[in-house]
Parts: C-alpha cells; structure tokens; sequence
C-alpha cells in the first residue's frame, strides 16, 4: 500500500522538474490536501490503492451540499485528480483500470453570458490616459495590449525584454505553456515611444539595478497585477464605462476575444492566440455574441461568396 501524501509530494517534484510554474503547482497540492482530508477524515483512506470512484462522487457532492462552490470550482478540482490519477498510472503506481478518476465527468456549469467592453468604451478608456510622462505611455501601451492581444495580466507583467521580437512577443502562459502574439502597427508605436521614455527614465542607473522586464514601475522593477488592476479601472472609472462591467484585465481578454470573433476569425485560431489548451474552453466567448453578429459573421463567410456560377 501507497500513502497518499507521499505521492502526493512525489507529483509535486514531477511538477517541479516539468517546469510548470510555482503558483500552479502550489493550486494543484492545495487542491490535493483538501481532497486527501476528506477520504481520510470521512473514510479513514490513507493510501492510494482504497480510493474508488463512489469516493470520488462523494467528495464531489459533500462540496456541492456545502454550497460555497460553483460547479467550475468543484471542476477544477477535478482537473488536477485527473492530472495526478494520470501521472499515478504513467508511473506505474495503480493500474488504469483502477483508476477512479476513468468515468467521473465534470459537472455541467451555468451558461452564462459574458458582458464586456464595447468599441465606444474602449476608445474612450485609451483616450484618457495622458502621453506626457514615463508612467503615462507605459500604462497606455499596457491598455493596448490587453485589449488587443487579450493576453492575461499575469503573463502582461511577465515578460521579459528577450521576449520581444520585431513582429511578435513570446508570451509565457499558464502550465507553462509558450505561445506568440503578434505586434500590431498600433502596439509597435507605442511600444518605440515607451522604450524610448524608459531609456531616458533609467538612464542613471546601472544594469543591475534595472530587472530585466519589460514593463517596469518608476523604481525599475517588475510591475505586479494589482497595479495593473487599478490603472484600468481608474480610467473606466473616468471613461463612464457600465457599472455592468466589472472592469478587470480579464474583461478587456474577454473583448478581444468578442471582437476577433465578431471579425470573422476561427474558434481554433483564436484558442491559440488566446492560449487556451483546447477549443472547449474558446467557445464560451460565443454565447456574448447577438444573434445578429452571429448572422453578419455566416453572411461574411458563405461558402458560396467566391463562386461563380
């Protein structure tokens, strides 16, 4: 017989060594220690072989009679016992047919409609961030690129200065998982103005004083998201955006996701663009559409619009 804490720690040094990334793995062992209290505290389980799917279902409903938990959150639960069951059987540790993770599916969750920005409030957000100073250009080009990458604001505060290229920036997303994001004409403006304003910004400190990511605060170091928070929502704030909206990071990735739609671009693509490790979880940007973007969409790209006859 297996202990599960000490597989349990053994997944973490596997994590370790893939090079996934530390807030990751320590949600995963969080995630971990909760399930692993309950079969111990309700079943006196202790080792990894005694585990059987009707102990899975029971877990699974003990978090949803407590009530504290969507049905996302319960899933994400889930996600991380499939990824440790996975690793269990890769390595040998139980058979796959032991597995009590093989037949238990996710929980069906609420279908709701994701409210974002619209063009006008866009617009009207970037037109209020001043171009004087460091900080000002730096936020603008910040703005910029949520709205029109839809890059997460954890991966916006990551990047590093030997992540951009001439077209493109090597972004480092979730899982550690890379993918790239264009430069376009308007982001490669402001990002020439802002690497100019920083050079002269930090121009009498030496190397090692300056970190080595791109967007730094008026000390030279990395900006964090909750900074990046309260920038964006001083200018919605300023900009009259819908109480509606909740005017996070996340909101502008959500607009730009509508918006790529809206344009006529294809769930595979924009899953890539948006890093997301399958279509499944795209399409949920879908359901904010109107029937009638729906329709221009359909209309736009016929199969019959090129073909003569």
């Amino acid at each position: 017989m297996t202990k599960i804490i000490e597989l349990m720690d053994d997944f973490k040094i596997e994590q370790q060594i893939k090079g996934r990334k530390q807030d990751y793995i320590e949600q995963c062992h969080f995630r971990l220690n909760k399930w692993r209290n309950y079969v111990h505290c309700n079943f006196e389980i202790d080792d990894v072989e005694e585990v059987k799917a009707k102990h899975i279902k029971q877990y699974i409903l003990h978090a949803q009679k407590l009530g504290k938990e969507r049905a996302i959150t319960i899933n994400n639960a889930l996600a991380t016992l499939r990824v440790f069951y996975k690793y269990l059987v890769e390595e040998e540790f139980i058979d796959e047919f032991d597995n009590p993770m093989r037949k238990i599916e996710s929980l069906k969750e609420d279908r709701k409609v994701i409210l974002t920005f619209n063009d006008d409030e866009v617009s009207r957000i970037l037109n209020d961030v001043a171009e004087e100073t460091y900080n000002n250009v730096r936020d603008k080009l910040m703005l910029i690129m949520l709205f029109d990458t839809g890059i997460r604001v954890s991966e916006l505060c990551s990047i590093k200065n030997s992540d951009i290229a001439r077209r493109h920036i090597l972004i480092h997303g979730k899982g550690s998982k890379e993918r790239m994001i264009y430069i376009s004409k308007t982001m490669r403006r402001y990002m020439r103005k802002y690497e100019e304003l920083k050079t002269i910004r930090f121009s009498k400190k030496s190397s090692d004083e300056i970190e080595e990511y791109y967007f730094l605060d008026q000390y030279a170091q990395k900006l964090h998201r909750s900074r990046i928070n309260k920038i964006l929502k001083e200018h919605c704030k300023n900009a009259g955006v819908r109480k509606e909206v909740r005017c996070s990071p996340h909101d502008c990735r959500h607009y730009f996701a509508q918006k790529q739609l809206r344009n006529g671009i294809d769930v595979y693509s924009l899953s890539q663009l948006l890093g997301h490790f399958d279509t499944q979880m795209t399409t949920k940007y879908l359901r904010g559409l109107e029937q009638e973007d729906v329709l221009e969409i359909g209309r736009q790209k016929s199969p019959l619009n090129n073909i003569k006859f």
